[in-house]
């Protein structure tokens, strides 16, 4: 053949090819273009903050969406450099989700432990409900098969990656759920969607299942973690639990995303209050209001905190690093403010150091008992206390001096506040993150008061060797070193990181409060705070690692005792009225909001899907009244029962059995939650009438 004619003939079938692909993108842009016309109109009316960014996006320099042969987009991977879909992506994307609905990835929970919960002497009806569901979860899983299978309703969709959207409608279309969660880390990849993907109809189908849909587009792995945690605050653990996990491209940053998300899972079913803890909270802050406490002003009210800047802070907790910063403390003593952490004073005082301020926690009358027994009167009355309104009002008593901060999240702080407010028109001060530890307590409060260094002794938040848990000066231990008493463990132990070793070994309930002092110096990084940790025990993030050894003070000139003295009278001395507190108790309408959950739980089901929806109606029902100045407090006497009762029913209804099998056990534990419903109200009046 002659090679000039071969070579024309090849250069025409390029010249062909081209002139194709050419009017496949011609085509491609002009639908993609109205595409992205009608996705931001979609999303101008759902998400307003995205509609705004992407009108006018300008795209990486690296961003090639680009048109396959057969007419379909693809773009660039950025980590790769290579196309992120094959030629035909529609084909490879229904196998992969084909795939991912066939042999889903389950977020799932054994309650299993909670049947052998033990009740107090003060025999909390929370104890009896938990114990309750417990054993029908035991009896579930005993009677039924696992089910590992999707089913028609999940109660939560976590979808990470976007990508260019080619497997979102088969995701949404494969089942029912209350609570769709997607996640894209790259903001380019989701522009492009809007170019490729029909959003409208994707909001569409989210909306027409009656879900609450959370996009999350440009976020770290940690941003994204806090936001869903706080998102299960605000509108239930049922937004989390049980959750189908949705893997769409392989990616460093999703990998990380997945990664943070289940080594802190365990975070959202823990932490919350419940009924009787509620109950005690009102009544310990009528107590104390009675009282006549000292609480602490609202931050705009505080006067003059500059004294606060000039002389630094320790926080002393009682982990087993104290004991190697017991002459450090005593080396810096008098030119620091010392806040000791409740059972951490016992071990102060045995080495001569007396703390300036005691930090307790526990709200029931135990933390009473302790201190009379362990902390001498003679120094108690020369000691002064910081406690949250939720104390037992007897504490108060035992010291010289004690002034209150409100705990966030009471019913009792809410009923307070909101007194105080309508009567002085004038808010108290929260301390924000002050729990589950009585070493967040201490530290919120450093904060709150306006500290600017912040040192941490004892604050360990974990232990190296196991028989080493506290300080070996404190009651934990006799005079010989010997464990006399075992320390509380809650949850199972953990690994985290270090501050000065690789690791350490803790626990679910003190990594929790690890987390917790993360999350209140990420919230006063704008007030420059310096936070110094000196213990070799967890690492805290926005905290600087510093051996106690290396700790240099430069003479002030301040007078500590002028600065607690100016703690004492100019950041505290706020009174509240018993008597308007007492109007907010609002029986008759806690009466009515029960009574209106049961009668949502009662509704017929006959399966697990129909079932999942009363139980998410009655939650939404009740975090309704999170938007009501006047009924807060009653939604947060139930918040925290809700969370931990829920979480168990709904593990039941998915963990086992078909659709149809589980049923008359999730009704066997939908009822005794029904059962616990209509006692609260009674419960509740009784408990306010001792108050009185």
């Amino acid at each position: 053949m002659d090679p000039i004619k071969s070579q024309l003939e090849t250069l025409e079938v390029k010249l062909k090819a081209v002139e194709e692909q050419a009017l496949r993108e011609e085509l491609f842009i002009e639908a993609a273009n109205l595409k992205f016309e009608r996705n931001l109109k979609a999303f101008k009316s759902h998400f307003p903050e995205i509609y705004e960014k992407y009108l006018t996006y300008e795209p990486n320099s690296l961003f090639n969406l680009f048109v396959n042969p057969n007419g379909s987009a693809n773009i660039i991977d950025y980590k790769t450099g290579v196309p992120m879909y094959s030629e035909d992506p529609v084909s490879q994307i229904q196998k992969q989700t084909q795939k991912n609905i066939e042999n889903p990835i389950l977020g799932r929970l054994d309650h299993s432990g909670v049947a052998f919960v033990e009740n107090g002497d003060i025999e909390f009806l929370h104890v009896e409900l938990m114990r309750n569901l417990g054993e029908i979860f035991v009896e579930t899983k005993s009677n039924l098969a696992p089910f590992k299978k999707l089913g028609s309703a999940v109660p939560n969709k976590m979808i990470f990656g976007i990508g260019l959207g080619y497997h979102l409608e088969d995701v949404i279309d494969a089942c029912k759920a209350g609570y769709v969660n997607i996640f894209e880390p790259n903001e380019d990849y989701f522009f492009a969607s809007l170019f490729v993907s029909d959003w409208v109809s994707i909001l569409e189908k989210i909306e027409a299942q009656g879900a609450y849909l959370y996009l999350g587009v440009g976020v770290t792995e940690h941003e994204i973690y806090e936001k869903v945690y706080s998102r299960s605050r605000e509108i239930s653990v049922a937004s989390v639990c049980h959750s189908w996990f949705y893997q769409h491209y392989p990616s460093v940053e999703v990998n990380k995303w997945i990664a943070e998300f289940k080594k802190n899972y365990h975070q959202f079913f823990a932490g919350f209050g419940f009924f009787d803890d509620a109950m005690i909270g009102i009544a310990n802050s009528l107590g104390n209001v009675k009282n006549n406490c000292n609480f602490m002003f609202s931050a705009n009210e505080q006067q003059d905190k500059a004294l606060l800047h000039d002389i630094p802070a320790v926080v002393v907790a009682n982990g087993p690093s104290l004991d190697a910063n017991i002459e450090p403390l005593k080396r810096i003593q008098d030119k620091v403010i010392i806040f000791a952490c409740n059972s951490a004073t016992t071990a102060l005082i045995k080495h001569g150091i007396i703390p300036d301020f005691h930090v307790a926690l526990e709200r029931t009358k135990s933390t009473y008992y302790f201190l009379k027994q362990h902390i001498p009167e003679s120094m108690r009355k020369d000691l002064n206390l910081l406690v949250t309104n939720v104390m037992h009002p007897d504490v108060a008593g035992l010291f010289g001096w004690a002034g209150m901060a409100l705990k966030p999240g009471e019913s009792g702080t809410q009923m307070l506040q909101l007194s105080h407010y309508r009567n002085e028109n004038k808010v108290l001060r929260s301390l924000s993150f002050s729990n589950p530890l009585v070493g967040n307590t201490a530290l919120s409060y450093a904060c709150h008061l306006g500290f600017k260094d912040i040192y941490l002794f004892g604050v360990d938040n974990g232990y190296i060797d196991p028989e080493h848990h506290h300080s070996k000066a404190s009651f934990y231990y006799s005079e010989e070193g010997e464990t006399v008493i075992e320390p509380t463990k809650i949850g199972g132990q953990v690994r985290i990181p270090g501050n000065f070793c690789e690791t350490v070994l803790s626990d679910e309930f003190m990594y929790v409060g690890n987390c917790q002092m993360e999350r209140i110096l990420e919230s006063f990084l704008k007030e420059n705070v310096n936070c110094y940790n000196c213990n070799n025990g967890a690492k805290i993030k926005h905290s600087i690692p510093l051996e106690s050894k290396d700790i240099l003070l430069p003479e002030r000139g301040v007078d500590k005792h002028q600065v607690v003295e100016h703690i004492k009278t100019n950041l505290f001395a706020a009174k509240a009225d018993i008597a308007s507190m007492e109007k907010l108790l609002c029986e008759e309408e806690f009466e009515q909001l029960c009574g209106t959950m049961v009668e949502l739980l009662e509704e017929e089901f006959d399966c697990r899907e129909s079932a999942q929806e009363i139980l998410l109606k009655s939650l939404r029902y009740l975090y309704s009244f999170r938007n009501s100045a006047d009924h807060l407090g009653l939604y947060q006497l139930l918040e925290g029962e809700a969370l931990y009762t829920s979480s168990i029913l709904i593990s039941i209804l998915h963990n086992f059995g078909d659709d149809y099998e589980v049923v008359p056990y999730f009704r066997k534990a939908l009822k005794a939650w029904v059962d616990f419903l209509k006692q609260c109200p009674e419960y509740y009046r009784q408990r306010n009438r001792l108050c009185q």
